[in-house]
């Protein structure tokens, strides 16, 4: 056999002014004369009338899975060393910092992919913001005279009959009496200490829903807790203006209730209607999730997680178009604005099916237990009844335990498109700093179709 030349002998050919194509042609007769000389040689050069012999099947599968390891191995090492997250940030660009020593073009791709990165992030939160404004537009209030307050007074209005029991009311100017100028109909809703109608008001004939709320307690001390936490609740309802929360009327306190009048929504509540007409569609998921994930982001900008997302505080107008986030009794105003681990620890508050892991364990909570009970009304809605099976279990302790322990997310229903399915995953993740924050979530592909 002739020697094959090596990587430096071709190089010190070409210094001699010979090709490299000479240099690399393959003699066939040499090979040929080989062939003659040594039976053991491995070289062959098949004819036409050779036949092929079969290859053994496991050693072609052998050879393949050889193959698909090592460009896996080529993969793996072309890909930046990362936590294997992946996020919207993370696809703009990959950088390699060991590659930037003495290369200027490194630090000018560098330069160049930051301001990419840069630019798609402004573009997104241009984008959102004008998603947002777009929703913002809708029908203005229904104005009830007798609940109209001056600036400075208190929202929630005495009538004159009904003992001032603690200081800040407003006394009515004009009586607002039920049965006389408000009208109460069917019931619509029932709690512990609360129920709700649908009623009507005498003057101007506007259709409203009232939550009828009853302060009397036992004792004196948790009576007056009571009455605290309903003033909280309606002083802050009072506040609130977004196309995706519910807006109060007006507030009076007559004889032992609290009556909070809101808007009527004559869709009734999202498990209403699934218990109507059964599962929704997925198109109708991600519109009823987009809302619902901008009225939370709105609510949690203003320092306010609700703690009872569900079905049947979720509230649809007559089309069938608009949801409102309603029922305001287990929000709480945060300490502060940040969105740590939380500022509210043990209490058990909410539908347990709904609740997130960490707040059923009695631990820390903030914003993102609204987030995981996003994720439990995607599955609602998808499968028309409540995540963990919780129509199975005989008793809450059984359900508190096996949420509070769980090691997976409750079951998604198959047939969600995976971008659906990511969404609500990504609400579902067991740890809550690893839940992103609703407004980031407004920011997914599947949501962005009219951006």
């Amino acid at each position: 056999h002739r020697p094959k030349p090596s990587l430096s002998t071709l190089g010190d050919v070409n210094k001699q002014g010979e090709t490299s194509k000479n240099s690399m042609t393959l003699d066939l007769n040499d090979i040929s004369q080989c062939e003659g000389s040594s039976n053991n040689s491995s070289v062959v050069i098949p004819s036409e009338e050779t036949v092929s012999t079969p290859v053994d099947e496991k050693s072609r599968l052998d050879v393949n899975a050889e193959l698909n390891s090592s460009i896996e191995d080529l993969l793996e090492a072309s890909m930046p060393t990362s936590d294997g997250t992946v996020t919207f940030k993370s696809e703009v660009a990959v950088l390699s910092p060991e590659w930037a020593e003495n290369d200027d073009t490194y630090k000018d791709d560098v330069s160049h992919n930051q301001k990419c990165k840069e630019k798609m992030e402004a573009e997104e939160e241009e984008a959102l913001a004008i998603a947002m404004a777009m929703s913002a537009s809708q029908d203005a209030l229904p104005i009830v005279p007798q609940l109209q307050v001056e600036n400075g007074e208190d929202i929630i209005i005495i009538q004159q009959e009904t003992p001032e029991t603690l200081p800040g009311h407003t006394k009515a100017k004009h009586h607002y009496r039920e049965d006389v100028e408000w009208l109460k109909g069917q019931q619509i809703g029932l709690g512990a200490f609360s129920s709700c109608y649908q009623a009507q008001d005498v003057g101007t004939g506007t259709l409203m829903a009232v939550k009828q709320v009853t302060y009397v307690r036992n004792t004196l001390s948790e009576q007056e807790e009571v009455v605290e936490a309903l003033r909280e609740e309606i002083r802050m309802m009072s506040h609130l203006n977004h196309p995706n929360i519910i807006r109060m009327l007006g507030a009076t306190c007559e004889k032992s209730n609290y009556n909070l009048f809101i808007e009527w929504m004559a869709g009734g509540s999202v498990a209403h209607l699934l218990s109507k007409y059964g599962a929704f569609k997925e198109s109708v998921i991600i519109n009823y999730t987009e809302q619902l994930l901008r009225g939370l982001s709105y609510l949690h900008e203003n320092q306010i997680i609700h703690r009872d997302v569900k079905g049947a505080n979720l509230l649809i107008d007559s089309m069938g178009h608009r949801l409102r986030i309603a029922d305001f009794g287990a929000a709480a105003r945060l300490a502060s604005k940040g969105t740590g681990a939380g500022e509210f620890q043990g209490q058990l508050l909410g539908t347990i099916a709904f609740m997130a892991p960490e707040v059923l364990r009695g631990q820390q909570y903030g914003r993102s237990c609204d987030v995981w009970s996003v994720g439990c009304v995607v599955i609602e809605m998808a499968c028309a009844k409540p995540p963990w099976n919780a129509e199975k279990h005989s008793n809450h302790l059984a359900l508190i335990f096996k949420i509070a322990s769980a090691t997976t997310a409750p079951s998604i229903p198959s047939h969600l498109s995976p971008g659906l399915r990511d969404v609500t995953l990504r609400c579902l993740e067991l740890q809550p700093q690893d839940r992103p924050p609703s407004r980031e979530l407004l920011k997914h592909p599947v949501f962005r179709t009219a951006w």
